[in-house]
């Protein structure tokens, strides 16, 4: 019998954890992935946003805000890397420039520090590469990026060093009220708790129209996005994207965007358009190609231009898809069930979900507690250290790791600098990686030119040693996705 379980394992599940893990509470997070952030919050474009695109009143205004004001923080406590390098939305004509003047005056009634209209020049202030196509945009300096897999990753280490419980590759089939408490069914058999907490992502109306008469419906919305070489990242500070437009499904989308990463690399997206499978995260070449043409026509309005003046298709080096919980609210779902206690949403978390995570954490924590009187513990630790990573040690804290581990002295990973203490430090750590993908989003093997070309079967090899299985059983990122078929026989 637990206290609190928490359905899923992304930013919102995270975060939830790891502040109800300041109170006296046994909380059990159950995760139907082979690993913690394996959804939408892996799969985005790494922004922190600073709240100006938010529609006034909402709790996606509120929410963006909040959490906006948290990151430094909470960064520093979780051993994060943020940086707030500002954002830019430029406009390309008058009409965009009018929108540009409301993002203004909607930043100004969200509360967000900073936010104003600056003109091509201002702008070229900013940025001196902008093309002769700019005539001004607005500029948002709290704006920032992130590492969206590191930090659900850490919050999610954090919550287990203050006792929270982690149950991967365990799928929520149904929730209903029994005997007082909650019965939570999933495939590795029954839990039961006094409260639940509604993280599920794209599924999250399923487990709320189980509970609650208050029914809604999420949308799957689909977004591709590009990643360009480390070589690219000089050319870009801040992150910079042209004015939104509507979209048919209802709400709107951001509008395409350059954005560097906190990892060296540059960001290029995205489309949003509705699927009908809520866990399609497959490549769309219409996406890829609705990025491409994008930035084909529009590659001059970017400050690289000015060094790079054609878009570099070679530098392409990656593409993946993330997939957005639009709800028919075209709000945030946050907080009690009104016809069901002890039910807690957090639902319909579409940009700024990743910014806003955190807060939003944090509220449904303290509501819950402020209702229920849970009690606070004396002992909780709110800070997770981690070890540097080798690629940005310096020659003499190389040295010193090698002596106190020699498997820092072999390189796995070429293009990102990984070592073989750190793949079998991602192993072994209270969340373990268990396949590839989940050793890739910890240490970044495999994340960089050649894309593990060179690193990945030496870690399936390690994968294999270090948790003693068969190499057939090893998996890219759960479930079939096995890499070895089989052994053949050598004459």
């Amino acid at each position: 019998m637990f206290d609190v379980i928490i359905i899923g394992a992304g930013i919102c599940g995270a975060s939830v954890a790891r502040f109800l893990s300041q109170y006296k509470l046994k909380i059990a997070v159950l995760e139907k992935g082979s690993d913690v952030c394996v959804g939408t919050s892996r799969s985005n474009s790494a922004t922190v946003h600073s709240g100006h695109d938010a529609l006034p009143g909402t709790q996606k205004a509120r929410f963006n805000v909040l959490g906006n004001a948290m990151y430094d923080q909470l960064c520093q406590e979780l051993s994060v890397p943020f940086k707030r390098n500002g954002t830019v939305i430029f406009a390309t004509n008058e009409k965009d420039m009018h929108s540009v003047c409301d993002l203004k005056k909607q930043a100004d009634i969200n509360g967000v520090p900073g936010a104003e209209v600056l003109s091509r020049e201002q702008l070229l202030h900013l940025e001196p590469g902008f093309g002769a196509r700019v005539l001004g945009g607005l500029f948002a300096p709290t704006g920032g990026i992130v590492c969206p897999y590191t930090l659900v990753i850490h919050s999610c280490y954090s919550a287990v060093q203050n006792g929270v419980e982690f149950h991967r590759n365990t799928a929520v089939a149904a929730v209903k009220k029994d005997g007082g408490a909650w019965s939570v069914l999933t495939d590795k058999g029954r839990f039961r708790c006094n409260y639940i907490f509604n993280c599920a992502g794209v599924n999250a109306d399923i487990f709320n129209n189980m509970v609650s008469e208050q029914h809604f419906h999420i949308t799957p919305r689909k977004g591709e996005h590009l990643v360009l070489d480390k070589s690219l990242a000089p050319f870009a500070k801040a992150t910079i994207c042209q004015t939104p437009t509507d979209l048919p499904g209802g709400g709107h989308t951001k509008g395409m965007g350059l954005m560097p990463s906190m990892d060296g690399t540059l960001i290029l997206g995205c489309p949003a358009y509705d699927s009908i499978y809520p866990e399609d995260t497959a490549t769309m070449r219409g996406g890829v190609d609705e990025i491409l043409n994008y930035f084909r026509t529009f590659w001059d309005c970017f400050p690289i231009s000015s060094k790079i003046p054609v878009f570099p298709e070679p530098k392409i080096i990656s593409s993946f898809c993330g997939v957005r919980a639009h709800p028919d609210t075209d709000d945030f779902i946050v907080g009690e069930a009104e016809d069901a206690p002890g039910f807690f949403n957090a639902a319909g978390i579409e940009s700024p979900g990743l910014t806003a995570g955190p807060a939003i954490g944090k509220h449904l924590a303290e509501l819950a507690s402020d209702k229920y009187g849970f009690i606070r513990r004396t002992d909780y630790n709110p800070f997770f250290y981690k070890t540097k990573p080798f690629r940005e040690m310096t020659e003499a804290e190389r040295q010193e790791a090698f002596i106190k581990d020699p498997d820092y002295g072999r390189l796995v990973c070429r293009c990102e600098q990984v070592t073989l203490a750190e793949i079998k430090a991602a192993i072994h750590a209270p969340i373990g990686a268990e396949d590839i993908n989940a050793v890739k989003m910890r240490t970044r093997a495999g994340m960089g030119r050649c894309q593990g070309g060179f690193c990945s079967p030496e870690i399936l090899r390690i994968l294999s040693k270090e948790l003693q299985r068969d190499p057939l059983s090893i998996t890219q990122c759960g479930g079939c996705s096995k890499v070895l078929l089989g052994k053949v026989g050598i004459c």
